[in-house]
């Protein structure tokens, strides 16, 4: 048997070559990759529709006949293009009767101020009483009267003569079509139906939980049957459908877009390079990642991580993170690669 002597010496020895007096610790197999191969977009869809911002049904303004019609279904046409002519020979009457009054009104509104200047100047040869002053400066109130309303009946019968001249309030293309050549048509019948061209935003009903992240978006796009166009944000309705639980988002589109009524998907980029829900694991009731050092398993705490969602991560993208062999991994765990 070894004497107390030589078993010192064999405890010095194990103790000098750094051989565990214990059980080893366990090595865990574990394969890692670099945060910058891992990172994911974190994408969000919602169903939308390309939508006028004006789809308008014409109708008249007066009473009057249809003269002509100039557009029909499928016609493109530009703002100030005439539409529909309303026979305006009344119109045309009704505001040259109105220019002779108005000529009427200012031929008396002259007769009266110039009655007033004589009887003013007879009044300082005391030629003319006081009160037949007052009369004549009464009548040139009243001819000052009258020509501000024959005026107003100008304007109004001139206004009306323009109303038979039904023209496109903004380019668009005629969808439907009422008037007919030679009907009576009175104020309100509808004539055309007029889609705007020129202004088109896209409509997404986007579920209320996320439509807030929507303004600080990163990127956004519209996806219709294989093509993509860009969009960038305009207004979020503050108002939640309590059926759907969404919340209507309008967008516009740059100088490419497609034709109203076209129906897709809205996509939008909340955030770049974010840490997928997959690889965060839970230690001491704490969300993070684990990483690997130096031939051992670091856990790293996210303190805003969420369960089941990718979460932003602010480390150098060449860190190595553990991908495979975490569930049993505790912090400092040494570990080797597979």
């Amino acid at each position: 048997m070894p004497t107390v002597f030589a078993k010192l010496r064999i405890a010095l020895v194990i103790l000098v070559l750094g051989y565990p007096m214990g059980p080893a610790r366990a090595e865990f197999s574990i394969r890692v990759s670099a945060l910058d191969d891992v990172l994911v977009d974190l994408e969000r869809r919602a169903p939308a529709e390309v939508l006028p911002l004006n789809d308008s049904v014409i109708a008249t303004e007066v009473n009057a006949v249809v003269a002509s019609v100039s557009a029909d279904v499928g016609t493109t046409v530009r703002r100030g293009d005439l539409l529909v002519q309303l026979d305006d020979v009344d119109f045309q009457l009704q505001f040259e009767a109105a220019e002779a009054s108005l000529a009427a009104a200012e031929a008396r509104r002259a007769e009266a101020e110039a009655k007033l200047d004589r009887a003013r100047r007879l009044s300082s040869e005391q030629y003319v009483s006081a009160d037949e002053l007052l009369t004549r400066e009464t009548a040139l109130a009243l001819g000052d009267a009258d020509i501000r309303g024959a005026r107003s009946q100008l304007a109004i019968a001139r206004r009306n003569l323009e109303k038979c001249r039904i023209v496109a309030p903004y380019d668009g293309v005629v969808q439907e079509r009422q008037a007919q050549v030679g009907a009576y048509v009175t104020v309100g019948t509808p004539l055309l139906r007029l889609t705007q061209t020129d202004r088109i935003e896209l409509s997404a009903e986007v579920p209320a939980a996320v439509a807030q992240g929507l303004e600080n978006a990163e990127a956004a796009w519209f996806e219709s049957r294989g093509q993509r166009w860009d969009v960038a944000f305009l207004r979020l309705s503050p108002v939640v459908d309590p059926g759907r639980r969404s919340r209507q988002a309008r967008f516009g589109f740059g100088v490419a877009a497609p034709a109203a009524g076209r129906s897709g998907q809205l996509v939008w980029r909340e955030a770049r390079g974010q840490l997928p829900a997959s690889l965060l694991s839970r230690r001491d009731g704490r969300l993070g990642v684990f990483l690997y050092r130096d031939g051992r398993a670091v856990f790293h705490a996210l303190p805003g991580a969420e369960e089941g969602r990718p979460t932003p991560i602010d480390l150098p993208r060449s860190t190595e993170v553990v991908v495979q062999g975490r569930d049993r991994l505790q912090d400092g765990d040494p570990v080797i690669l597979r």
